[in-house]
């Protein structure tokens, strides 16, 4: 399938999630979904779920306090009501369906195809002076030139924090920022710069 499928199809779930409140229909979504996420790499679903699930968690927690309706829990200032518990899982597995749907869209295809993709989708609007092309080619830079930036900045950090003996974790994270914003500023404006091969003799940071 064409990236350019995939990413509509995408747009359309995210609509759809979005439009739908009823619990019956998320569970529909969800038997789907698990069908399609057992097809995706274990590693690649259980990636950065940490985060999410504090962020999930988090939201959960912030929509069903306090909501007007029938009270089901009651325990001084916290009140959990049926509505507030009916908006909060709407709103909870909004966010973890977009989630998991984003997952299998990378997972299924090349970070490379989705960009080419979205440029392609969206060429049409460079007829009315939009540089998208400009845009998307500059992305595909920065992601490309993020495994050199990471070896780049191991490298740093063993240079100066390791070999320096830097001790303490504010004198740590002064000594990173100091090399660390720079190279991640010249990565966004310049990222071809990475890919240059190095003069003989010169260093490859």
């Amino acid at each position: 399938m064409l990236p350019e499928i995939k990413i509509l199809f995408y747009i359309f779930f995210v609509i759809l999630v979005s439009a739908v409140s009823s619990l019956k229909i998320y569970a529909v979504i969800f038997f789907i979904l698990s069908l399609f996420l057992l097809k995706v790499p274990f590693r690649a679903v259980k990636s950065g779920w940490m985060p999410i699930s504090i962020f999930l968690t988090f939201t959960f927690l912030s929509n069903v306090l306090n909501q007007h309706g029938r009270i089901v829990f009651l325990a001084g200032a916290v009140v959990i009501t049926e509505e507030g518990l009916h908006i909060a899982a709407i709103r909870t597995l909004r966010i973890l369906y977009m989630i998991a749907g984003a997952k299998i869209l990378m997972a299924t295809s090349k970070t490379e195809d989705i960009i080419h993709g979205l440029w392609r989708l969206l060429s049409p609007f460079e007829r009315v002076g939009l540089p998208v092309k400009d845009f998307f080619y500059m992305m595909g830079l920065t992601l490309k030139c993020f495994p050199i930036l990471k070896d780049m900045l191991y490298e740093n950090y063993r240079e100066n924090i390791t070999s320096a003996n830097i001790n303490g974790i504010w004198n740590r994270a002064k000594a990173v920022s100091m090399f660390l914003l720079p190279m991640f500023v010249e990565s966004l404006q310049s990222p071809e710069k990475f890919f240059l091969e190095p003069e003989p003799g010169e260093k490859t940071h």
